[in-house]
């Protein structure tokens, strides 16, 4: 049974651990096969997950195609049972060229896209997905809410804002979801006080990299056993993976003390602070993703969260 927390200041419930596309995507991750992502897709809203994330940015549409055409698939059994969270912000244009905005202008060919793509009206969430640095935070989330009045977009909020911009967004309209980088590798948004934000003012949070981008991987593997186009072979090397490779070995002793992996203990580690909703994890594969949901619901004591961190310092310091 998949585990289900309060969406925000909604009625929705979502579940715990959520699906990530990004890598679905197959742009930023080297080439993927289409048929396992939406393999993927089905089996974890079948499972019970009830929340799809993507954005506009991922494959430049290729992600919000995959997920409209796995939803309606077998006769649409499973439209209405997940919704699909997409993020507003990166796009190319004819030219070929990178543009990065949240203008008015742009979020009206967004709200067009989308549409189309995931096969919705109205669409179900939308955050911005990053500040484009030149629209004033006021009127980027202000376009954004005037959508949700008018019955185009159900739910709404931001990415990546900083504390200062998640403040003036949501003194502009209220904000459903934010969704941050934290990870047991990297307690920033925690630290500065961005999670104590969002529990006191009720705004569900999504976490992602919640695994480091490859560092808290059920197995912790060298660079060279990755093919030369991902990120990871140049990364998983030298001193630094020598450094994850003690601290993989000794969360690993903890994760056994509950029969998880180490990725199992990283999602239940992140989920176990009280401001965190839910996880956003990448799968590419049926069996991956049940590995990850097998934890759903489950939580640390304090006493274990803290013996986790303290393990990352004592990595640091090799």
């Amino acid at each position: 049974m998949i585990h289900r927390e309060p969406f925000g200041n909604t009625d929705f419930e979502v579940s715990d651990i959520v699906l990530g596309t990004w890598k679905a995507g197959g742009t930023d991750w080297g080439p993927q096969n289409d048929l396992a992502s939406v393999d993927t897709i089905k089996a974890c809203v079948d499972r019970g997950v009830n929340l799809i994330d993507t954005a506009t940015g991922y494959g430049m549409g290729h992600a919000e195609r995959l997920i409209g055409y796995a939803l309606d698939d077998d006769g649409a059994t499973r439209r209405g049972k997940a919704l699909v969270m997409t993020k507003w912000y990166l796009w190319m244009g004819r030219d070929e060229e990178k543009t990065r905005d949240c203008s008015p202008t742009a979020q009206a060919e967004f709200l067009k896209g989308s549409k189309t793509r995931l096969r919705q009206d109205p669409l179900d969430i939308v955050l911005l997905h990053r500040d484009d640095q030149i629209t004033p935070i006021e009127t980027a989330y202000g376009t954004l809410a005037e959508y949700q009045a008018s019955g185009d977009v159900r739910y709404i909020g931001v990415s990546n804002y900083s504390f200062e911009h998640l403040r003036r967004a949501r003194a502009v309209a209220a904000i459903q979801n934010y969704q941050i980088r934290y990870s047991l590798l990297d307690t920033e948004a925690r630290d500065d006080g961005r999670l104590d934000f969002c529990l006191e003012n009720n705004i569900s949070v999504g976490v992602y990299s919640v695994l480091g981008q490859g560092w808290l991987a059920p197995r912790l593997k060298p660079g060279s056993e990755y093919p030369a186009w991902d990120r990871r072979r140049e990364r998983h090397q030298g001193p630094q993976f020598e450094r994850m490779a003690f601290l993989h070995g000794e969360l690993q002793e903890i994760a056994d003390r509950h029969g998880w992996s180490v990725t199992q203990l990283a999602l239940v580690w992140v989920l176990s602070h009280p401001a965190v909703t839910f996880a956003i994890v990448g799968a590419s594969s049926p069996s991956q993703a049940e590995h990850n949901l097998a934890i759903s619901g489950e939580r640390l004591s304090d006493d274990e969260v803290a013996e986790c961190e303290a393990l990352v310092k004592e990595a640091e310091k090799k």
